[in-house]
């Protein structure tokens, strides 16, 4: 046997808290559907998910007594919508990688596809992952975060950007190009036709006001034709935000600030399921 060949498995996770509020409910369904969730304090997890979804739900002595009863194990909060000011005003427990719900699909997904890749998962680097994870890395071609497997984009296609800002709407640009992706920019303050034949769109706005809204729905019903499936970029999402953005046709969420190597990710992903599921139709 090849010492480079390895078996993959899933991670050993311990869920730890009250998972059952409704912010929560993707990220429970993705851990259950990719670990092996275990209950027994014996044996030792890879990682232990801590869910708080109100300041204080979990107390400082808990997390302390996590880490000595496993202190190899690695440890992530995941935080509800109410958690989100504790970094100014509370106490967030020190060096534990703090997650929103909205945060944690596309985190979760790369931390899976870098075990499976054979590389070291965020949770599991020796100096603190919580400052490598949150770098917003120059993606490149094939490249992401620190020692993140390269991003094989076998997809390739036009994407139309819709962003008040014209510097956000350059980055975002960039971001596609060196993946592979061109790009067209449509402010939504001035409405232009739409070019045919995209792949996908990516809407930026902020906590999708009802003027935000109407933008969006526009938007989606304008890449329909093509059936090109659209992300939005929303600051700090609420779970109702995220509700209407679906019912509004976006494809998938991702909070601001995004991670680019998430967000071309996350590209990828929407595109080829969109794909799959048009030649399926």
């Amino acid at each position: 046997m090849n010492l480079n060949d390895h078996v993959w498995a899933p991670p050993l996770v311990r869920l730890v808290g009250q998972f059952d509020h409704p912010d929560l409910e993707d990220a429970v369904e993705l851990l259950r559907a990719g670990a092996q969730i275990i209950a027994s304090p014996d044996v030792p997890p890879e990682l232990i998910v801590v869910a708080q979804s109100r300041p204080g739900e979990i107390s400082d002595q808990t997390i302390k007594s996590l880490r000595r009863c496993a202190p190899l194990s690695g440890l992530v909060a995941l935080l509800g919508t109410w958690c989100e000011g504790e970094t100014r005003n509370g106490r967030p427990w020190p060096g534990v990688e703090r997650l929103y719900w909205y945060e944690f699909p596309a985190w979760w997904r790369r931390q899976l596809a870098l075990r499976a890749a054979g590389h070291c998962p965020d949770w599991a680097r020796a100096h603190g992952f919580a400052q490598a994870s949150r770098v917003v890395p120059d993606p490149g071609r094939g490249r992401g975060l620190p020692g993140s497997p390269p991003i094989r984009n076998s997809a390739r296609g036009l994407i139309v950007l819709s962003a008040a800002v014209r510097e956000t709407a350059a980055a975002l640009a960039d971001i596609l190009q060196q993946a592979g992706y061109a790009s067209v920019w449509q402010s939504p303050a001035r409405p232009a036709p739409i070019v045919r034949g995209a792949a996908a769109g990516i809407w930026e706005g902020g906590q999708l006001s009802e003027r935000e809204a109407d933008h969006l729905a526009a938007f989606c019903r304008a890449l329909a034709p093509d059936a090109a499936p659209v992300i939005a970029l929303l600051d700090f999402p609420r779970h109702d935000r995220c509700k209407l953005a679906r019912d509004l046709g976006a494809a998938a969420i991702l909070g601001k600030p995004w991670l680019n190597s998430d967000l071309i990710r996350t590209m990828i992903r929407t595109v080829v399921a969109n794909s799959t599921r048009v030649r399926a139709a």
